[in-house]
């Protein structure tokens, strides 16, 4: 898989626009352009570093296609001990586990503005 195709494929799971994806990188739209339109075969690993911080996609995947596509949160310094455990949880599950996990978390959206209570940020 080249660049341009590994490229494509965040723009589509994260179901985000070149610009958007230019924004998080600090690049121009046309930089992002050029990777998909394959006139430009590889980045900078700071790149890759800023995709693997915005979007959880692995740096060596990004860069060369090899690895593990996506970056393990479940070990991030910062998150408490639950939200560790939940996140190494939602990592094992299957599609449909997932897809029942964003009905419940989306049913939620939707009793919070029901009982007016503030969403998170």
């Amino acid at each position: 898989m080249e660049l341009k195709d590994r490229i494509r494929l965040i723009l589509d799971e994260q179901q985000i626009k070149q610009k958007d994806l230019a924004n998080a990188i600090k690049v121009t739209e046309s930089y992002v352009s050029n990777m998909l339109k394959g006139k430009r075969c590889n980045i900078s690993e700071a790149l890759a570093l800023l995709i693997e911080q915005a979007y959880g996609y692995s740096a060596q995947w990004v860069l060369t296609g090899e690895g593990d596509r996506y970056v393990s949160k479940s070990d991030a310094p910062d998150l408490s001990p639950t939200k560790k455990r939940l996140i190494a949880e939602i990592e094992k599950m299957s599609e449909p586990e997932l897809d029942a996990i964003k009905v419940f978390i989306d049913s939620l959206e939707g009793y919070k503005k029901a009982f007016g209570l503030p969403e998170e940020e």
